[in-house]
């Protein structure tokens, strides 16, 4: 499942390359290893105990870890949220940061210099120092800010209105932060009261929990004995949300006592825009009992270990050719080098598909005018044409949103109109559509095409389709007229299976390269031919 509010990348027109790095940041990554050292009794540079040997092997870790800092905190952005609003996530995100900073610089100090002159424990307090220090200069900052904010409100020269709170939720602890940070002078919480019991005496943000909502009168009551009086009855739950008659007994006492109530949740969602109640579309999965025989094996669990495995070793040969597209892309269209796009997964799930930039910006970066040409240039071409672009897309099967094979994931609105089946796995770089027409294919005919290798999958299968795809590469799209007739029959509900011979047999018929045109042949106009992978006479019967 799809986590909810997932985070949007920022579009490519609004990227820089470079984030802000504050001064407190920077000092701290070059004080905090150092620190670490003193703390451990290690030597530190110009302490006249200290071999010449320890004081390099000190100095190389902590200018390692400066230049890993520096870095990190391009990569994570750690100075970019504001102080005054900072956190828990993004603190959380300070901490991941750290983790990273510490555990590079001692893989890099360690191929140098094996450690031999550093303690083991310095990268743990390497990492506990710059964290710690991080986030005690972030917190400093927020707590200097909320003290001026306070400052500035100042006291409100009315009476301010007494609230009262039903319901310990996350929406009741919203609306006391809104209350303290925006509002402070005008509005006074008294208390929360919730429908469950074993909450009393607890706090929610600091407020106390002193009763039920069957208690609400004897509550005002004691207010008003202590000289409080209660001006408003906040509900911060939608009324059938409470227990049977809680509902009705607030009602009549804000009736009978002339008090006014606002139910929170129609306060302020009440506004919403006419697409928020458009019905959702159903998700895309299927139930266990009809999924096909091939996703109920364990071929896919087998297969995602084998893409991560390919994905490394890929990485790690294609290291130089990404890093000559890097330097391309940037010189001809400039940064940022990649481009993200928003695709749906595996199970309508949203997926952000990465690509090598072929064209310049929509907007331009200074100007913010509109481009009228959006036409890749030689460079841009040249990538397309060798699926060089794709490369980024990697990263998506290393983090588990795509595989090496399978169905090649759309925008929702190219979407066929039953695309259960092909959404039921994780798409892919290359796939069955891919090898049997690509961009020469419809719509129906590649979701057809899709569905049927979700039906066959098979490492041979999936072995076959790489051969074709760098046979596609180098002579181009065709559309494969024999399997494109077979994969419709074959999606038809009423229509006879095709008893055709073995998918392995075929493959391995196909091994022998009888039926592949020569790269002469394959510059001659394109006419349907018979399918490596498909018995001809079954499909004309």
């Amino acid at each position: 499942m799809a986590k909810a509010n997932r985070r949007l990348r920022t579009p490519s027109s609004h990227a820089r390359l470079f984030s802000r790095i504050v001064f407190w940041d920077a000092a701290w990554a070059a004080l905090s290893p150092l620190a670490a050292f003193y703390l451990r009794g290690g030597a530190v540079p110009g302490a006249t105990n200290a071999p010449d040997s320890s004081i390099q092997s000190i100095a190389l870790y902590c200018g390692v870890a400066f230049f890993v800092s520096l870095a990190v905190f391009q990569w994570f952005r750690t100075s970019s949220p504001l102080f005054r609003f900072y956190s828990i996530r993004d603190a959380l995100e300070l901490i991941k940061a750290c983790i990273v900073i510490a555990a590079v610089s001692a893989v890099l100090t360690f191929l140098l210099t094996r450690l031999q002159d550093e303690p083991r424990s310095i990268p743990i307090l390497h990492f506990m120092l710059l964290a710690s220090g991080l986030l005690t200069g972030r917190v400093l900052l927020r707590l200097r800010a909320t003290h001026r904010d306070t400052r500035t409100a100042g006291a409100s020269s009315k009476k301010p209105e007494h609230v009262l709170i039903i319901g310990a939720s996350r929406l009741a602890w919203f609306f006391t932060k809104i209350i303290e940070d925006l509002v402070p002078g005008d509005y006074q919480i008294a208390a929360i009261l919730d429908s469950q019991a074993q909450l009393r005496h607890r706090s929610l943000n600091g407020y106390p929990i002193i009763g039920t909502p069957t208690e609400l009168e004897k509550v005002i009551a004691d207010f008003v004995a202590h000289g409080v009086s209660i001006d408003t009855v906040v509900l911060a739950a939608q009324p059938d949300e409470l227990p049977a008659g809680d509902w009705q007994e607030i009602l009549r006492v804000c009736n009978a006592l002339n008090i006014e109530l606002e139910i929170l949740p129609e306060r302020l969602f009440s506004a919403r825009s006419a697409h928020a109640d458009a019905p959702l579309p159903p998700e895309a999965k299927i139930p266990e009992s009809a999924l096909p025989a091939s996703l109920r094996g364990p071929f896919w669990k087998i297969k995602r270990a084998l893409d991560i495995a390919i994905t490394i070793a890929s990485t790690l040969v294609l290291l130089p050719v990404i890093f000559i597209v890097c330097l391309l892309v940037m010189i001809d269209v400039g940064v940022p080098v990649v481009f993200w796009q928003q695709r749906l997964g595996r199970n309508s799930t949203a997926l952000h598909l990465y690509k090598f930039r072929t064209l310049h910006t929509l907007f331009d970066r200074r100007t913010k005018e509109r481009r009228e040409a959006q036409s890749p240039s030689a460079v841009g071409r040249f990538l397309r044409a060798t699926r060089l672009d794709e490369l980024p897309q990697l990263w998506n099967v290393l983090s588990g949103d795509m595989s090496i094979i399978g169905p090649r994931p759309l925008l929702p609105i190219d979407q066929p109109e039953d695309a259960t089946l092909r959404l039921a796995v994780r798409p892919g770089l290359t796939g069955w559509a891919q090898i049997c027409g690509g961009r020469l294919i419809s719509i129906e005919e590649k979701n057809a095409l899709d569905e049927w290798y979700i039906r066959h999958a098979s490492f041979r299968l999936d072995g076959y389709i790489v051969w074709r795809t760098i046979w596609m590469m180098l002579a181009g799209e065709q559309r494969d007229e024999i399997a494109i007739q077979a994969a419709l029959r074959d999606r038809a509900p009423n229509a006879p299976r095709l008893e055709a011979a073995p998918v392995e047999a075929r493959i391995e018929e196909a091994a022998g390269l009888s039926n592949v045109p020569s790269p002469a042949d394959a510059a001659a106009p394109a006419k349907p031919r018979p399918s490596l992978l498909y018995d001809a006479e079954a499909i004309s019967s």
